[in-house]
Formats: structure tokens, sequence, C-alpha cells
């Protein structure tokens, strides 16, 4: 029965001592962590390390792709595409939900949370458009 008791108060532990969307936020920081790690092993292999099936005048020094490799490997594969974004979508959420939840901390009664939050979607947003912008192979090429 102690065994248990034990594994039980460990469990709870690990969960948020709140309720309501910041026991939401609280669960979604960790699955982006997860997510981040997962997908920067995929970051590093794939555009750092994996210079097979490019042509050979965009395959920087070393064998180390280059950003035209990386704006390549956007436009003839898809699955590429969908993950680089799905990358960049966890770690603008993850970062700003950290960023959320010390301003929290440091300040609970004192800040206006709609408003931070409004902030934080503005900032999020502009993120998100700029690294859409920039990864566009379109764009870049102009």
């Amino acid at each position: 029965m102690t065994t248990e008791l034990t594994s039980t108060s460990k469990l709870k532990s690990f969960m948020p001592k709140h309720k309501g969307s910041s026991a939401l936020y609280w669960v979604l920081q960790r699955v982006t962590g997860v997510m981040l790690f997962i997908l920067i092993l995929f970051h590093m292999l794939v555009n750092h390390y994996s210079s097979a099936h490019l042509p050979a005048n965009i395959v920087a020094d070393y064998g180390i792709a280059s950003f035209q490799a990386v704006q390549w490997k956007m436009i003839n594969f898809p699955l590429y595409s969908v993950i680089s974004i799905l990358f960049v979508l966890t770690v603008v959420f993850h970062m700003l939900n950290g960023f959320r939840t010390v301003m929290l901390d440091l300040a609970p009664g004192k800040m206006n949370k709609r408003v931070l939050a409004m902030i934080l979607l503005l900032i999020g947003i502009l993120l998100v458009v700029y690294v859409a912008f920039v990864l566009n192979p379109t764009v870049m090429n102009t």
C-alpha cells in the first residue's frame, strides 16, 4: 500500500497545481518541450548534416548544406516544409509561453493577463510571419 501512495504522490508532483487555462498552458509547455527535442534532432540531421539528394551547386563547403540547400528542400520535399513550419510554431509557442510564465510569476497580481496575452500573441504572429517570409524560396530568390 505504501508503494502505491508513493507513486501517486510522485505523479501528483508532476501535475499542475492550478486549474483552468493556466493548467492548459502548463501541459502545453511540457508537450512542446518534448516536441522541440524531437524537432531539433530532425533539424540538425536534415539541415546541417545531410547533403544527400542535393544538386552539387548548392552544397556548401565540407558537406554542410547551405541556405540555398534548405530552400531547395522546402520546394522539393513537402514533408520537409511541414516539419519546418511545425518546428517554427513550436519554438515560438514554447518561447512566448515560457516568457508569459516568468512574467506572471514575477508580478502575479499586478499584471493584466489579457494585455500580456495580446502583446505575446502579436509578437508570436510577427515572428511566424517573418520566418515564413525568410524561408519562402520565391521571396529570397527575387
